[in-house]
């Protein structure tokens, strides 16, 4: 299976982006790997360093307050991170970059994240983008859910949150006087 990386796959890596550290090169690979993205160079720590700057610029859309800002930082996001769509024929059958062929992994997170963001967020809602609900946790993610109605990163969050609004609500238990 040929997957499309500029789609929900780019999204999702976006938000990957925007929760990772990036100290070194390894980080790099072990986050491409994880998205089944194949590298077309061997990442450096400049390209650790670019992707420091680039969760940056991906954080101001998660981030924005309003749709028009969110539009606004998803704009710069693709003048910065993107070129003229072009067809590729390296790695298996032809399919669409947003790129030149052979760039620093840097650029190919920018290019993908940057139009599969736009994509994902334009077809699928502007709010499908957003920080965990979570009082103790800020992870950023791309909700994919079919219904888009997601609150949280993950159900660890959801349940915790749900434990504390119960325990909130309910009357304190006496301690045993034995």
């Amino acid at each position: 299976m040929h997957f499309n990386h500029y789609s929900d796959e780019g999204a999702l890596l976006a938000a990957a982006v925007v929760n990772e550290r990036f100290d070194s090169a390894a980080d790099v690979v072990r986050l491409a790997a994880e998205h089944d993205l194949l590298l077309e160079r061997a990442p450096t720590a400049d390209d650790a360093a670019g992707l420091r700057r680039w969760r940056t610029a991906l954080a101001s859309v998660v981030d924005a307050p309003t749709d028009g800002e969110r539009i606004g930082a998803l704009n710069r996001l693709l003048a910065a991170g993107t070129s003229h769509p072009r067809i590729s024929l390296h790695n298996g059958p032809p399919h669409v970059h947003f790129r030149p062929d052979d760039v620093a992994p840097e650029r190919q997170f920018a290019a993908i994240t940057a139009f599969g963001l736009a994509w994902f967020l334009t077809q699928r809602g502007l709010h499908r983008l957003a920080r965990c609900g979570a009082s103790d946790c800020s992870v950023a993610f791309a909700d994919v859910t079919r219904n888009g109605r997601q609150r949280y990163c993950s159900t660890r969050c959801a349940n915790r949150e749900a434990v504390r609004r119960h325990r909130s609500r309910s009357p304190s238990v006496p301690a045993f006087a034995g």
